[in-house]
């Protein structure tokens, strides 16, 4: 309480001395929740305004502190520390700078803060910030951004005021948290299909490429996520083909970062879909690492891993691969999840296997029969088609029509 007094003196060097104080002592959380339960939060909010740069760094400082707690972000915006928070964004001094636009970002994890932020008039300080000479600062205008930009309005304002070629220009930053601050920002962006476009349009898929050769695993994550939005787009997936992304996305498969290794495979699957990629990917020998990944024990994983195999059993030439890289187990096995999504990648990639000879024989060999029958049953129309399809398949050999039967398959099939 007697430092907080001190903030209530109409003198600087008593400010000063209060605030310098508070703010080691505000590293604490015992220290945070007494700030608070004393009414040191309008205090701070007023010192703002100060006209001396360090009282301003000061108190900018300790409700960075505070706002790590959640709890006190709304504590701040009632008691009016937006507005000053974000005027202070324009400061001459890059201490108080960075301080101000910490205490943003903290208030920014808030989705109820992030529409007042930007009603604020934050973005334009935000997105000058990126051209900051202080990489510190440089991270946390990023990171802001990324939170701002999880809103389609605020995703809308952001490229609109300019900020995309700056964040992409962020992505060569020699610094690895402003790499994955930038690309956490991207992330969100080309969620939308126009920015998808517009990204590529300004040069980003070399520097994103570039990225998922990066030694943290964070950057990593973060870059294969933008890829794998990119992705979706039909002309981005031959750019970004043409970039070398293939060496690199096959590499972080062996990842033990489950992200890294979601993402890549995702962005695998998205660029299977031409028969270009798909043939480069298994010239790359991106199969057996796939397969592999069939066994995570990470079902977001195995879901990606699912679907590129899925594109690539399309081509012919792959039927036979599939099944000699030892891919019929794994893709059976996802048949026995109590998941529509996860057998229905099975049964569509098994129908494709199963029109070739040797995969017919495999597919029985592996206990398939019953399971496939089981999914008669499935109250999705899509998997019990494939299933009736790979039972069709099977039975085109004379041998396997009684294995059907036996497998109780007739009542359903007749059904």
């Amino acid at each position: 309480p007697p430092l907080l007094a001190l903030l209530r003196y109409n003198s600087e060097s008593f400010q000063r001395q209060g605030v310098v104080t508070l703010r080691n002592l505000s590293v604490h959380d015992d220290n945070k929740a007494k700030i608070v339960q004393e009414g040191g939060v309008p205090l701070l909010v007023g010192l703002l305004k100060s006209t001396d740069k360090l009282t301003q760094q000061h108190a900018c400082g300790i409700l960075r502190n505070l706002t790590v707690q959640a709890d006190n972000g709304p504590r701040v915006i009632q008691a009016g520390g937006l507005p000053p928070l974000v005027a202070l964004l324009h400061s001459s001094n890059p201490a108080v700078q960075e301080q101000a636009v910490v205490c943003i970002r903290n208030l920014s994890v808030n989705d109820d803060n992030e529409v007042k932020i930007v009603q604020e008039g934050a973005l334009p300080p935000l997105i000058s910030l990126l051209w900051s000479f202080n990489e510190d600062v440089q991270e946390h205008a990023a990171g802001t951004l990324a939170n701002l930009s999880v809103g389609a309005d605020g995703a809308d304002k952001m490229v609109e005021e300019g900020a995309m070629p700056l964040l992409i220009g962020l992505l060569r930053s020699p610094n690895e948290r402003v790499q994955e601050q930038a690309a956490g920002c991207l992330r969100n962006l080309t969620v939308s299909g126009v920015n998808k476009a517009r990204v590529a349009a300004l040069g980003g898929i070399p520097p994103l490429v570039a990225l998922l050769a990066s030694p943290h695993e964070e950057v990593q994550a973060q870059a294969a996520m933008v890829l794998q939005n990119l992705s979706k787009n039909a002309d981005n997936r031959a750019r970004i083909v043409e970039e070398g992304a293939l060496p690199p996305l096959i590499s972080l498969l062996w990842s033990f970062n489950e992200d890294v290794q979601e993402h890549a495979a995702g962005t695998l699957a998205n660029l299977s879909v031409g028969a270009d990629g798909a043939d480069k990917m298994v010239e790359e020998g991106a199969m057996p690492l796939l397969i592999g990944l069939l066994r995570s024990p990470n079902e977001r994983v195995q879901e990606q891993a699912a679907v590129a195999i899925r594109n690539l059993s399309v081509e012919p030439a792959n039927e036979v691969r599939i099944m000699e890289e030892g891919g019929i187990p794994p893709l059976l096995a996802l048949l026995r999840y109590n998941s529509e999504s996860f057998q229905r990648q099975g049964v569509v990639t098994l129908r494709n296997l199963s029109v070739h000879d040797d995969n017919k024989a495999k597919i029985v060999q592996e206990g398939g029969v019953p399971l496939l029958v089981g999914l008669l049953k499935s109250t999705d129309k899509l998997t019990q088609q494939h299933a009736c399809g790979i039972l069709r398949n099977l039975t085109v050999q004379a041998d396997n029509g009684p294995r059907v039967i036996q497998a109780g398959g007739l009542p359903p099939l007749v059904a």
